[in-house]
């Protein structure tokens, strides 16, 4: 079988019997016989036929008497292995591009007149190849089926969709992670080097590097040897952004073939306990050879679906992991033909992907952290998943983290790495934090487990059982690393009943009325919300360093640090932390614009320190009138002072 024979039968395979390409070439190298280089350019057939096929066939239909739909699914392939030789790869002679398409032709066909069709097609493409007009559609031009390019268009506009659909078409990197509880990457970089591989740093993930021309990786040295794996930049930050540590026990839900859980066990310099599931038992063996190669014996293996419940496993993990199934669409590059599946079955993903996350969540411990991932850029498996398990499961919030390299998005918790962007694999995920306790509002009623108007022994009988059920959640939130300190409320009484509780705002709480919270919305939005409900009233009074917003009819009251205010700015530090313009600005985004405490009360303590009632602030937004022309740099230095008290940075030149 020669390597055109191989490239056709795979081609025929995909479109005939809904084939893989990659396993079913895969499959066809190992019985074929061929050598390196006749198995690389079947590799290299088969998937610029796929990559092209579109505009192949966009070509191939001005020039032929008979539509491709109508011809052997082995003559219309025929026709695209030779066209795509002519059209893209140099180092075939055209001549020998067609002869070979006429061949495979004339065995696969049961025409006798099709061997004439594609000779005569192909010479014709031969003489006008170089007068050729690309399409101006980019859904054709990169060969994306009309409903993907449209999705893509819908999100990034027209300009930026043609250059993610041509990023999808190129040749994706190889990248190595390095195994650093074995060697440094100045090891392994001197052992694939001294094996006559090509490698290079990554640009901006520590300890990865891009190989070329390694040949089979499974005979090098420091392969062998557990030096490192394969895994692309964006599946390793995902695990960067979960964070793992020594000691902790992670569960990698959908594991195979395993690139999560190595990296996790890494991370945590294989102290502590990696289980690695999957739904299919034949990746158990994948997953069990891989750890073993690298030497990570704290990864064990075990069968699990990620819908069905496991009872040992509830509340059992600091970190989960839940890489789900999905589209696929990220990894266009890696697996070319998943671009012309049907799209019909894909609208079931998120019920899936929905499924498994509202069962894994519950294997998080309080305080601990829930990892979404997809590789794939449709926003209804990714972003919209996510808001859906949050609107649902109140004890997660989303969580910053950092990355290296730029990702937007890391600020909120989710992030999306682009081909075209950032080169990696399209990958999506996002951080979940388990709160360590989730109190609701009860406008004048009361908050969590605290009722206005119950006795003082009834409040404290109930703080106290409060803070055993907290207690260890408190220890795991803090053991790695967690911020914030375990919170009490803060209970005020009057003839010794409960008139007042309120709580300071802690990263491992969240405080609810009717699904928003008080102290993480930004606070425009949350008293124009309040202030719809009731009625636009609300009562405002400044003090020193905070303000107040009370809503006598919710019986609450909302207090919102004054960032900057005059006897912070003196503070040395704090004005050390806002030199620089843009930290200054996230800084008042995290502490100045969203609410520090929460107090319900009784309308009698209201009583004690009335406020003149008043329009809520923002509720009434008023369009701005547009500027007669754009404020300079200096101007807009000098509006930021005078509205933040900053002072403006040095300029370049200032003083010479």
């Amino acid at each position: 079988m020669t390597a055109r024979e191989a490239a056709l039968r795979a081609l025929v395979a995909c479109e005939q019997q809904g084939a893989w390409s990659d396993g079913f070439l895969k499959k066809i190298l190992r019985t074929a016989g061929l050598d390196s280089r006749d198995a690389a350019l079947t590799t290299r057939l088969c998937f610029g036929v796929l990559q092209n096929r579109l505009l192949l066939d966009y070509y191939l239909g001005k020039l032929s008497t008979v539509k491709l739909e109508k011809m052997e699914p082995a003559v219309r392939n025929s026709l695209r292995l030779g066209a795509y030789q002519v059209l893209f790869l140099d180092r075939v002679p055209d001549h020998a591009a067609v002869s070979e398409a006429v061949d495979l032709a004339r065995k696969g066909s049961k025409n006798p007149r099709s061997a004439g069709l594609v000779n005569g097609v192909l010479r014709s493409l031969v003489r006008q190849k170089d007068s050729l007009e690309p399409p101006e559609d980019p859904a054709v031009r990169y060969s994306h089926p009309q409903w993907l390019a449209d999705l893509f268009t819908r999100r990034l506009g027209r300009e930026e969709a043609a250059a993610l659909m041509a990023a999808n078409n190129g040749e994706p990197p190889t990248c190595a992670q390095v195994n650093t509880t074995r060697a440094t990457v100045e090891e392994v970089t001197d052992s694939l080097r001294a094996e006559g591989v090509e490698v290079q740093p990554h640009p901006w993930l520590p300890n990865c590097l891009l190989l070329s021309h390694t040949g089979s990786l499974e005979e090098l040295t420091a392969f062998r040897e557990g030096l490192f794996y394969i895994q692309d930049a964006a599946a390793k930050l995902a695990v960067l952004a979960a964070d793992p540590r020594e000691g902790m026990d992670v569960l990698d839900a959908c594991a195979a073939p395993g690139g999560k859980s190595f990296a996790a066990a890494i991370a945590m310099w294989g102290e502590g306990k990696v289980v690695s599931c999957d739904i299919h038992p034949h990746k158990m063996d994948l997953i069990q050879a891989g750890a073993k190669r690298l030497g990570l014996d704290c990864i064990t293996a075990e069968v699990l679906d990620g819908r069905e419940c496991k009872e040992e496993f509830l509340d059992g993990f600091d970190l989960v992991l839940a890489d789900v199934p999905c589209s696929g669409l990220g990894i266009i590059r890696k697996k070319p033909d998943i671009r012309y599946k049907d799209p019909k079955p894909l609208e079931g993903l998120p019920r899936v992907q929905k499924a498994i996350l509202d069962n894994v969540c519950r294997y998080v411990r309080p305080g601990g952290v829930l990892l979404y991932a997809t590789c794939t850029l449709l926003e209804r498996e990714n972003e919209d998943v996510v808001r859906a398990f949050l609107d649902k499961h109140k004890d997660f919030t989303l969580e910053r983290f950092q990355l290296p390299g730029d990702f937007e998005g890391a600020r909120e918790g989710m992030v999306t790495c682009w081909p075209h962007r950032h080169g990696t694999d399209g990958f999506f995920f996002a951080k979940l934090r388990r709160m360590r306790g989730v109190y609701e509002v009860r406008p004048n009623e009361g908050m969590g487990p605290f009722a206005l108007g119950m006795t003082q022994a009834e409040a404290e009988d109930a703080l106290d059982k409060l803070n055993e059920e907290e207690h260890q959640a408190v220890e795991v939130w803090h053991r790695f690393g967690g911020y914030g300190s375990p919170q009490s409320f803060q209970l005020e009484y009057e003839d010794g009943k409960l008139s007042r509780i309120g709580l300071d705002r802690c990263e491992d709480l969240k405080v609810l009325y009717r699904g928003l919270d008080l102290m993480g919305t930004h606070a425009e939005d949350l008293i124009l919300a309040l202030a719809k409900e009731t009625g636009y009233v609300c009562d405002c009074e400044d003090h020193e360093l905070a303000c107040t917003y009370e809503f006598p009819a919710l019986g609450l009251e909302l207090w919102r640090e004054s960032a900057y205010h005059p006897k912070l700015l003196a503070v040395p530090e704090f004005q050390e932390l806002i030199q620089a313009l843009p930290e200054n600005l996230e800084y008042e985004q995290d502490h100045g614009w969203c609410f520090a405490q929460v107090w319900v009360q009784t309308g009698s303590f209201r009583a004690q320190c009335p406020l003149e009632p008043g329009p809520a602030p923002y509720a009434h937004p008023v369009k701005p009138t547009p500027p007669e022309r754009e404020p300079t740099a200096e101007e807009m230095i000098a509006f930021l002072h005078r509205k933040y008290g900053l002072i403006p940075p040095e300029r370049p030149g200032r003083g010479e």
